[in-house]
């Protein structure tokens, strides 16, 4: 079964992206090799395949490899990411997810804070 492109990445596969973001380009080798857990070879062949079906990856042969390169960078993949938990599990409230984090204490008041300057000098075309 083919899968949507927008569908976001499994714990597993944003392993693999972090390495190829990284590493700019990398074999499948390469890739287990900078993974934690050493997953066995297959694995990463395996999930590299789906990474391409998703569009997230992109390979070229280069003599019997496959070099993998990204075609989604790391914060397009952060806004797929947020948009499908937004999605799944908060209704499509960013408000409902902001107040989780504060009422778990995964944010204090003074670092949303610091983050609504941060994103207010984002919008204006400036960087924080």
């Amino acid at each position: 079964m083919v899968r949507p492109q927008e569908e976001a990445l499994t714990a597993r596969e944003a392993q693999i992206m972090e390495v190829v973001w990284r590493l700019g380009e990398a074999s499948a080798e390469q890739v287990r090799e900078a993974m934690p857990e050493a997953p066995h070879d297959s694995t990463v062949r395996t999930l590299l395949r789906v990474l391409e079906t998703k569009g997230y990856l992109e390979h070229e042969s280069r003599g019997k490899a496959y070099i993998y390169r990204a075609r989604v960078g790391r914060e397009k993949a952060q806004r797929r990411a947020v948009g499908s938990l937004l999605s799944r599990l908060f209704g499509g409230s960013a408000e409902d997810l902001v107040l989780r984090l504060i009422e778990d204490e995964q944010i204090t008041p003074e670092q949303l804070t610091a983050l609504r300057r941060r994103a207010g000098g984002k919008r204006k075309g400036g960087t924080p």
